[in-house]
């Protein structure tokens, strides 16, 4: 079968398949909201809490019966080397609960805890919940203002692209002083409001920075849903590596749209040759994410968060890319022509 005939005739029906995920993980991330009271599962530099880490050889599994004793909501993580030969125990515990841990582990040790034999992470519950708001405005506002410089780079004329500047000046002057501070109700409507004029804008004056745009959009839903699913406790760094992400999903998606509106050839070969390079870039960033997470994984660094977010998004940025926006794009471009 000759795959670009069946690409021409199916293009648009490919584009039920991500439509159908995208709703899944916005309805999953829904339940799981009212379920638990988040969009996601919180590490304790984002809920508060301690952690106390300590080298030893006693198995994970005798610590825990000990502990169990005395506390009930704990968790014990395993540090080990590339071996596979353990190195350290992390505990983690509320921050009430500190001391009960401090004293359980010098009576099942042995001998007193300090801060050469051990290392001991503290924080409050209450800055760490004005922190993970704090971070959640950032994502929020990298989000806008990314698809503010694709708007900027694919709209047509001057005065519309001044007033998505000064919507996103306002926008961003409003998240940043006033968005925590006022009433829940009254922040989400006006927060509401922004976003639909300029979500508005974006799809009535440039279809194309849209279609970035969406892309971008489902490849951060769509890993926020895969990490629910594993059940990853998301702490501070994971909320840096979605940032991340939204820089990574949109190299791709700028290329493939940057050479199909201005191919000097036919629609399929520009977007056979966007394909060609963008999937060798995506998967040289994979390649590389998986050999640095093959040698960090063992010590149980923030970088395992890290690289694993990153590894899903950019494997879901691969699907939203070349069938989400490559499909839109070629239609808006059929379209025109």
């Amino acid at each position: 079968m000759d795959f670009e005939l069946w690409y021409n005739r199916n293009y648009k029906k490919l584009l039920i398949i991500p439509s159908i995920i995208l709703a899944l993980a916005i309805i999953y991330l829904t339940i799981f909201t009212f379920q638990t009271g988040d969009i996601i599962y919180k590490d304790v530099s984002l809920t508060g809490g301690s952690i106390i880490t300590f080298p030893t050889n006693i198995p994970s599994q005798d610590l825990e019966d000990e502990l169990s004793k005395n506390l009930t909501d704990f968790t014990i993580k395993t540090i080990s080397d590339n071996a596979g030969n353990q190195l350290e125990l992390a505990i983690t515990v509320k921050e009430q609960d500190t001391q009960i841990l401090e004293d359980s582990l010098e009576n099942f040790l042995g001998y007193e805890l300090t801060s050469e034999n051990s290392s001991k992470e503290t924080t409050s519950a209450s800055l760490s919940a004005d922190f993970y708001k704090q971070l959640i405005v950032a994502v929020i506002l990298a989000f806008f203002w990314m698809a503010a410089v694709v708007f900027i780079i694919f709209a047509k004329g001057n005065k519309i692209k001044i007033q998505v500047i000064i919507l996103n000046v306002l926008f961003g002057f409003f998240m940043g002083n006033f968005f925590l501070s006022l009433n829940p109700i009254f922040s989400t409507i006006i927060f509401l409001t922004f976003a639909t004029i300029l979500i508005r804008t974006y799809i009535k004056k440039s279809l194309p920075a849209f279609a970035v745009m969406l892309s971008a959009f489902a490849d951060i839903i769509m890993t926020l849903a895969v990490v629910n699913l594993i059940g990853m406790n998301i702490s501070t760094a994971g909320i840096i590596a979605f940032l991340m992400l939204i820089g990574y999903s949109v190299d791709t998606d700028i290329l493939l749209t940057t050479r199909l509106l201005q191919r000097k050839t036919g629609v399929n070969s520009a977007l056979f040759g966007a394909f060609k390079t963008g999937i060798t870039m995506t998967l040289t960033s994979i390649i590389a994410i998986i050999a640095a997470l093959i040698v960090v994984y063992p010590f149980g660094s923030v970088l395992n968060q890290i690289f694993t977010i990153l590894l899903i998004g950019l494997t879901l940025d691969l699907f939203n890319t070349w069938i989400t926006n490559a499909s839109i794009i070629k239609w808006y471009v059929e379209e025109k022509k």
